[in-house]
């Protein structure tokens, strides 16, 4: 099996109008959007420009490539890009950032021309810290969200900007977002869709999946999750979903890094392991029953817990995985009986996924 690289090194002397657009095209993209584009020494122009200028001033930025706001990974990704013909002449532009503190919202954007009469807006989701993953986590019960609206809004006006044919892309928040944008962009440009491509992003309560707007670009959806499954398995995905082999395991499956690939294709499994069934079959009927109000005390209490000093990413939160999964359980000791239940089994299956076999002293049962 192969990785994002290479799938480069295979594919890269091939041209968009050589080898059609796929998913995997799709990933690479979404992870684009992950390029800290607003913190680039020389601001972006307002026209469009290749992504091999992009790198160019990407790798001669000193103090972004020194910094701590773009990940490894994502700079040899996009100098690959950069390097070949398939991605390399293409043009981004249109690029958007909004941090607000007030809000609670980070929300970034871009789009990639395609060819001459096809577009992939592309929507950036949440990096590895705990503070994204709770992002990730309050769009379960809180829609719309400030990010989801400013998404729309940006569809509209990308498309009304650049005309022909679009593909809307997004991995984590950002997938979530790229269905959210094409289901309340407005009829016209929902009939310009394509594709949506959603790799690993939290679904919706009923009161969005019954919309017509959802109902309408529901069967271009193409959602895509690991084995094991948090975020994407969150709330409602009636579109389906394929399921991708990663290489990691527990939660840094969320990281498309470790996603698996045969030719243009993921490598694909025919289910989600045991814990992403519990939380589809269990959790998920619990929490569509559960007030928002009742959802969020249980989010905010799992944040509580993640966001001490000690713990800055999930990494960490996997490797001190005992300690963190008794503070939550003593967190969540003032919660209505239903919920406190459904606390302690979320945390099983999760610590059984971190390799942790102490979980009946954690419990007590």
């Amino acid at each position: 099996m192969a990785d994002k690289f290479d799938y480069l090194a295979w594919r890269g002397d091939l041209t968009l109008a050589q080898a059609p657009f796929n998913e995997i095209d799709g990933v690479i993209l979404a992870r684009f959007a992950y390029v800290p584009f607003e913190y680039f020494a020389q601001p972006l122009p307002k026209r469009f420009v290749t992504i091999r200028q992009l790198a160019a001033w990407a790798i001669a930025d000193e103090a972004l490539v020194t910094g701590e706001r773009w990940k490894l990974r994502d700079r040899q990704l996009l100098r690959a890009m950069a390097d070949s013909a398939r991605f390399g002449p293409l043009e981004a532009g249109f690029q958007e950032s909004l941090l607000d503190e007030v809000l609670q919202t980070q929300f970034s954007a871009i789009c990639v021309r395609l060819d001459e009469d096809l577009t992939a807006v592309l929507f950036r989701g949440t990096d590895n810290t705990v503070i994204g993953w709770k992002e990730d986590l309050n769009m379960s019960y809180l829609s719309p969200v400030p990010g989801q609206k400013m998404a729309a809004d940006y569809l509209r006006r990308a498309a009304e900007k650049l005309g022909g044919r679009l593909i809307v892309c997004g991995h984590s928040k950002g997938g979530n977002l790229a269905v959210y944008a094409s289901a309340f962009c407005g009829g016209d440009v929902q009939g310009r869709i394509d594709a949506v491509y959603n790799y690993d992003g939290p679904g919706f309560y009923d009161s969005i999946l019954d919309t017509e707007g959802y109902k309408a670009i529901c069967g271009r959806i193409h959602t895509f999750v690991p084995q094991f499954s948090v975020v994407g398995m969150l709330l409602g995905h009636p579109e389906g979903h394929t399921v991708v082999h990663s290489t990691e395991t527990g939660l840094q499956q969320h990281d498309t890094y470790s996603w698996q690939m045969l030719g243009p294709r993921f490598a694909a499994l025919e289910d989600v392991t045991e814990g992403s069934q519990f939380l589809d079959s269990t959790i998920k009927d619990w929490t569509a029953d559960m007030a928002p109000e009742q959802f969020q005390v249980f989010v905010d209490a799992i944040y509580q817990v993640l966001s001490s000093p000690e713990l800055d990413t999930m990494h960490q939160m996997r490797e001190n995985w005992f300690s963190t999964a008794v503070s939550f359980v003593r967190s969540v000791a003032d919660m209505d009986e239903q919920t406190r239940a459904a606390a302690v089994e979320a945390v099983k299956l999760l610590a059984r996924s971190a390799g942790r076999e102490a979980v009946e002293a954690l419990t007590g049962t």
